[in-house]
């Protein structure tokens, strides 16, 4: 974040002086705008800086807090964040939540900060100073910061409707920014997309963390969903769904698909654990060039690298989902006051945060009675049943009640299910437990994670037909997901919005960002109303107008030479 304060610090300076010709001068001898884009490899560098910003805010974001997750269902429908068995921390208040609220000038923020990257590269790769092999080598550059703009855009276009549309670098200081509409927004990704989709190299040519092509497809058919353009949405899913680089995995695969385990106990013999979804999402396995040809997009991690992301001493290291996202059952402490064990495998350390909701810990398993039958509800991927596994423990062996613990009153803190995919299978062995001396790694998460999976790609196709009329065809993309999951196949007269939120729920959990996808929908306020527990307990009438967020009061202020319109609805 300095590198690019401290560009636009430069930038600003430079628009001054450059009314002076006697003045202008070009550096030779330390990077600047002007000789910091001459070449390809100077423009990677670019990109490679907007990739690593996405990286931290969207998974390290503020630092190691439960808030670093607040995109993905965290007190919405997904997660609540409890303090006790009956006590919510209501993270967002959203019975008064208002123009001063820090989740909406957090992201506006840093939507706006990829934008000024994203405009950079593309208004300097037209400068005469940048230097080309060939025009397709840079309408690849292009192209892909293009996309990153689009992706930039559609979350400001799915939360907040019309913003303002800022397509050139900014120079100089500026005080006049209005509100594009919400359709020219999403017309702006479109044409950002198109282009994309014509240059970016496909993910075969690419290594891993970097968007390829079908990345820009699967975006531009969510965007052609919010344009009502539904042919055209099915058609850019089926670009990828259709294409010779991915398909879902459905059979056991990569490093872990003979791995075994004593299960949750720790006691007894080594049996074959795990299915294809638990594969998915283990070390090694993420990546393209890993052979999962499910996976579209995503971060990378590498704790071995400088710069990797997550050294444990600096704030890179803080991609805590492992932490913050589950029960603080290895912490228990029996009715004589006996510590639970920690342990190293399949376990994590997480400290009682950020609880399974209701919604995703019950209800959408219950659907067609397949509680049992869903791998994805699976003793391998949601672990419901927790035991004491200190050897000195009165009840060694046994399942943990909360009559059997010192505070039964924080058991739903202490003893909620947890969704494994965010566990790693084995740690790095970073830290050492004071008590059990078992090594983990302190709820870091050192691991790649998804931003687009093909299993989206067919739920948006899924969107798009069901919006365009045909419901047997938006049933079969959907049973493409649930068949690999061996969940009973839908109907086609099952098929709704709310069905597909459902399935996006239990495919997407801890993946997808739940207030986008809520508020792009129309149904954020909805779902707080039927799945957010504070709410629900509480007793609140939610308005509708939160189904977008408002504009900062503090950009609206600084806007002093245009009127920034407010969201209806907002003071």
């Amino acid at each position: 974040m300095k590198k690019i304060i401290y560009l636009f610090a430069f930038l600003s300076c430079f628009a001054v002086i450059s009314c002076d010709e006697s003045l202008t001068e070009v550096p030779k001898d330390f990077s600047s705008p002007e000789n910091s884009f001459t070449n390809k490899a100077n423009f990677e560098s670019a990109l490679a800086n907007i990739y690593l910003t996405f990286r931290t805010q969207m998974y390290v974001g503020d630092g190691d807090s439960y808030t670093s997750f607040d995109m993905m269902g965290v007190d919405v429908d997904f997660g609540d964040n409890k303090l006790n068995n009956t006590t919510y921390n209501e993270t967002f208040k959203w019975n008064t939540f208002n123009p001063d609220n820090g989740f909406p000038a957090k992201w506006w923020a840093r939507f706006y900060d990829w934008i000024f990257q994203a405009n950079t590269i593309i208004g300097r790769a037209e400068e005469p100073a940048a230097k080309w092999a060939s025009d397709a080598e840079k309408n690849a550059i292009v192209g892909e910061a293009k996309f990153l703009r689009a992706f930039a855009y559609h979350f400001l276009g799915n939360m907040w409707g019309g913003v303002p549309l800022v397509l050139t670098e900014t120079k100089g200081p500026k005080f006049d920014y209005v509100r594009a509409t919400q359709d020219e927004v999403y017309q702006q990704c479109k044409s950002d997309l198109e282009f994309a989709v014509q240059w970016m190299p496909t993910v075969n040519l690419l290594k891993g963390g970097r968007a390829p092509r079908e990345a820009a497809y699967h975006l531009l058919s969510e965007i052609k969903i919010c344009l009502k353009d539904y042919q055209g949405a099915v058609d850019a899913a089926s670009s990828v769904i259709g294409g010779a680089n991915h398909n879902l995995m459905t059979a056991r695969f990569g490093a872990w698909k003979n791995f075994t385990f004593t299960g949750y106990s720790y006691r007894g013999p080594y049996i074959p654990w795990g299915d294809v979804y638990f594969d998915l999402f283990q070390d090694g396995n993420f990546n393209w060039k890993e052979g999962n040809r499910e996976c579209i997009w995503n971060i990378q991690q590498d704790l071995k690298i400088l710069g990797g992301g997550n050294d444990v001493n600096t704030a890179g290291g803080l991609f805590g989902m492992e932490r913050w996202w589950g029960p603080n059952y290895w912490s228990i402490k029996d009715t004589k006051g006996v510590i639970n064990f920690l342990k190293d495998t399949l376990q994590g350390r997480p400290v009682g945060t950020i609880i399974v909701s209701g919604y995703a810990d019950t209800i959408i398993w219950r659907y067609k009675g397949d509680w049992n039958n869903d791998i994805r509800n699976s003793q391998f991927n949601v672990q419901r049943t927790w035991y004491w596994t200190n050897p000195a423990n009165q009840y060694y062996g046994q399942v943990i009640t909360p009559a059997a613990i010192a505070t039964p009153t924080a058991s739903t803190v202490l003893l909620s299910p947890q969704f494994k995919k965010v566990v790693t299978a084995v740690h790095y062995h970073q830290f050492q437990d004071a008590t059990s001396k078992q090594w983990h790694d302190n709820g870091r998460t050192y691991k790649d994670w998804y931003i687009m999976r093909l299993a989206e790609t067919y739920l948006l196709r899924a969107e798009a037909y069901l919006l365009k009329g045909d419901k047997q065809k938006a049933a079969d993309d959907i049973n493409m997901i649930r068949n690999r999951a061996k969940a009973t196949p839908v109907l086609a007269g099952d098929v709704t919005i709310d069905l597909i939120l459902d399935e996006r729920a239990r495919e997407l959990y801890q993946e997808e960002f739940r207030v986008s996808t809520l508020m792009r929908m129309g149904k954020l306020t909805e779902y707080l109303m039927k799945y957010n527990g504070a709410i629900k307990k509480n007793g609140y009438s939610i308005p509708d107008h939160l189904n977008k967020m408002p504009i900062p009061r503090s950009e609206i202020e600084a806007n002093k030479d245009a009127v920034l319109e407010q969201n209806p609805g907002y003071n």
